[in-house]
């Protein structure tokens, strides 16, 4: 802040001292924040603190869950957002929390811009949570999307991907958002490129998802992948995961022209490591795949797909599930895929087992596609 490189010492120090003062409120009665009567601004100043930002602060959010209930009321809608951004980027998930924020929607949704409800809406689809007020929620936001679709249709889009991933289809809301009035308003965006990926994953959801939808669809010229490489907070924290000794693992085990690593999936999926295993039990090279079992298929793999569970096991620290057969009927298919996805910490709502929501959607839409997945 000072104009200094970022590496100096004194900035280092500077740092250190700063978390240690962080720290040591942290473990202070936070009451006195929450009895205060600037209540906003003393929120406000705390979470627009970069440091208190960065850092994880479970005792205060503890806190201030007990507390929330009583005075969201009187909070703006910008300090409720400060407060669900911080929630999200920390994947806490605090039911307490969690139903004060949708609280607060359902109360004062109809004045709220549609880029504010984003924000607010995130938290619930990032930490895989359904309020428990959702049924009054739900169809309150559908409401206000069909009037303001149109306004923010980046925003739009972001709500709606927020319901698909918590397993809610906003029908009208579909009609707008596929409709060619609101396409052609979007391409003549900045953000036009963004708008397209998000409506062709919302676009495949629909097919694999929300059958009986009837309504318009998005028109093929427009679809795109979703993502096109490996998503950027699994190259960031690249080096703290364990795909590298699963891809050594797997080198061992079946040899590296058996599988492929951070293959992209339509629609726009990426997986850890894409595998293809006959009824025989026996990972195929790819170049004995044959073309038609690339394609979607069912196939039962389980007795396959466990041999080489029971062998990954023998490479601590790995301990495969028990794979997922994908549904529908069985076909004579000559090889099934298979999908092995590493879940990182980071895949996880902070201190659970419960995938947050992009990640649960995407195994829920590669079971549909055809794909045993194994989660290591």
């Amino acid at each position: 802040a000072a104009g200094l490189p970022g590496e100096s010492p004194l900035v280092r120090v500077l740092e250190e001292e700063s978390r240690s003062r962080l720290g040591r409120f942290n473990q202070k009665d936070v009451s006195m924040v929450f009895s205060s009567e600037a209540n906003n601004k003393a929120l406000e100043a705390i979470f627009s603190s970069q440091l208190f930002y960065e850092n994880r602060q479970e005792r205060f959010i503890r806190s201030m869950a007990e507390w929330l209930p009583r005075k969201a009321e009187n909070l703006t809608p910008y300090t409720m957002a400060l407060i669900a951004k911080y929630v999200a980027r920390h994947r806490l998930r605090e039911p307490r929390l969690l139903d004060t924020i949708a609280n607060f929607l359902l109360k004062r949704g109809e004045q709220l811009d549609s880029k504010v409800i984003q924000k607010l809406v995130f938290p619930f689809s990032r930490m895989n949570y359904r309020p428990s007020n959702h049924s009054e929620l739900f169809p309150k936001l559908e409401a206000i999307l069909e009037q303001k679709a149109g306004s923010s249709p980046l925003a739009t889009v972001n709500i709606l991907m927020s319901m698909f991933q918590l397993s809610h289809f906003p029908q009208s809301v579909l009609h707008q958002v596929f409709s060619p009035a609101f396409i052609t308003n979007v391409m003549s965006t900045p953000y036009a490129l963004i708008v397209r990926r998000y409506l062709s994953l919302l676009d495949a959801a629909v097919e694999l998802e929300f059958r009986e939808y009837s309504g318009p669809r998005l028109d093929p010229r427009y679809r795109v992948l979703m993502f096109e490489h490996a998503l950027t907070a699994d190259e960031a924290n690249r080096k703290y995961s364990y795909k590298g000794l699963v891809a050594e693992a797997l080198r061992q085990l079946v040899g590296e022209e058996c599988y492929r690593q951070d293959e992209v999936l339509p629609p726009g999926y990426c997986t850890d490591f894409l595998l293809w295993i006959n009824r025989a039990g026996t990972v195929l090279p790819l170049s004995r795949v044959p073309a038609a079992s690339k394609a979607p298929a069912a196939l039962s793999l389980r007795s396959s797909v466990l041999a080489l569970t029971s062998d990954l096991q023998d490479f601590a620290p790995f301990a495969p599930e028990t794979p997922s057969s994908p549904p529908g009927p069985r076909e004579n298919s000559l090889a099934g895929r298979v999908v092995l996805s590493v879940n990182d910490k980071w895949h996880y709502c902070q201190n659970s087992d419960i995938l947050v929501g992009s990640r649960a959607m995407r195994d829920r839409h590669l079971r549909l596609l055809g794909y045993c997945l194994v989660q290591v």
